[in-house]
């Protein structure tokens, strides 16, 4: 269990909390219905991109718990990764990490002369 427990739309009545709960699986739908567009399954620009516009939409919703629960921990994942290759220099690293996270690694480590995807 993560120390943070509040949701994105907690904050929200019963009928706003539904109707983004079902806006939110229209999101989800989206990403199902291209899952298998590249050559390893949840791992497409596709993918990466409705991914992207849904994390954005939710940070609309309520960008004080996507701070938090999204991208304060994507720049700890990105920390941890250039951390992990300055200690290990010309060593193969592989990161396993769930498909929703894609685009968030793409475009915080792209530039890094000493990464490569």
């Amino acid at each position: 269990m993560d120390v943070f427990e509040e949701e994105p739309f907690d904050k929200f009545d019963h009928e706003t909390r539904q109707r983004l709960e079902n806006e939110l699986k229209q999101w989800n739908d989206k990403q199902l219905s291209i899952w298998n567009n590249g050559n390893i399954p949840l791992n497409s620009f596709d993918y990466d991109t409705i991914t992207k516009d849904m994390y954005n939409w939710l940070h609309t919703i309520n960008p004080d718990i996507q701070n938090i629960v999204w991208n304060s921990r994507h720049y700890i994942m990105a920390a941890r990764v250039k951390h992990t290759v300055a200690n290990y220099p010309d060593k193969r690293i592989l990161c396993i990490h769930g498909a929703d996270h894609n685009y968030w690694y793409y475009q915080s480590l792209k530039k890094e002369e000493n990464i490569e995807f």
